[in-house]
């Protein structure tokens, strides 16, 4: 009897911390981990995302997942910037470009992340592939020639960027093409990516401070983000920094224009000292200012 009480109890023990393991797991995956980067003075800090896939071009999830994601790991703001022109699931998802953003909204107005309606011009190089951000309607960038499709993003007030620049180059080393020399003497682009994923594109960071183009870092995520970055080791994917005067859709096309950003990637902080070193000094917080030396000590 006292033997079947002692397995009765252990039974039991085991299924309440069965429960409670489950319960501080489901806790940890549905609790928002936020980026600590202070604001600095006049501005407050966001960290967005403006480059990502879902199933209705090559991505691997639906959606309120990069939603969800984003929460999860802090971000402010994102964009879900499907290709254009590449859609390899079409027989399964109704090819529909405005689609994805109308799916994720009201998820993202749930938890208070800032959804800017986007798209990628996916074309061969030169020019290679362009994010268009802040768009009112996508389908009138679904043209044959790349410029019309450019042009389009533009007559909308959209920010478009330069993708990847490195992107299947030699050592992925950025080749900066005549292509590329029109769109820029036009304006029709005002900002590149200088980290896409793992990589950073020196060159591209060069060419951003020389033509005073806005310098952008995005994860180009295709899969669920927990394959791609190793979470559980403290990786993290590209974060733009926007340094914003409030915090509204509005508000971080303002700073985009503006030049006011800056990439965290890995263990760097890369952009302007005038971004970088208010952050530096509010992150450092000086415990003894003073020290008084007796005698011949240094």
């Amino acid at each position: 009897m006292n033997l079947r009480k002692t397995k009765l109890a252990f039974l039991l023990f085991l299924a309440i911390s069965i429960i409670v393991s489950f319960s501080i797991c489901f806790a940890q995956l549905n609790t928002r981990t936020e980026i600590d980067i202070p604001d600095i003075p006049g501005y407050i800090t966001l960290k967005c995302d403006f480059h990502m896939h879902t199933v209705f071009s090559d991505g691997d999830v639906w959606p309120t997942v990069r939603i969800e994601e984003a929460w999860l790991q802090g971000f402010d703001a994102l964009a879900i910037s499907d290709h254009i022109e590449y859609l390899p699931y079409k027989e399964d998802i109704k090819p529909n470009h405005n689609r994805p953003y109308e799916i994720a909204k009201p998820r993202a107005d749930e938890l208070g992340i800032i959804l800017i309606k986007g798209a990628e011009i996916t074309r061969s190089m030169p020019p290679g592939h362009f994010n268009a951000i802040f768009l009112q309607d996508i389908d009138p960038l679904d043209t044959k020639e790349w410029r019309d499709a450019i042009k389009a993003a533009n007559d909308q007030g959209a920010f478009v960027f330069w993708n990847h620049p490195g992107w299947r180059q030699p050592d992925e080393i950025p080749i900066w093409y005549d292509e590329h020399t029109e769109l820029f003497q036009n304006g029709s682009f005002q900002g590149i990516e200088i980290v896409n994923e793992y990589s950073f594109y020196p060159k591209a960071y060069q060419w951003a401070r020389d033509k005073k183009l806005t310098i952008l870092g995005n994860s180009d995520v295709h899969s669920p983000i927990h394959q791609t970055y190793d979470l559980t080791q403290g990786e993290h994917r590209p974060v733009t920094l926007v340094f914003a005067k409030e915090k509204s859709e509005q508000a971080i096309k303002e700073a985009l224009l503006a030049r006011r950003t800056a990439v965290y990637h890995n263990d760097l902080l890369i952009g302007e000292e005038q971004f970088l070193k208010p952050i530096f000094e509010q992150a450092i917080k000086i415990l003894n200012p003073s020290v008084s030396i007796k005698g011949s000590g240094r």
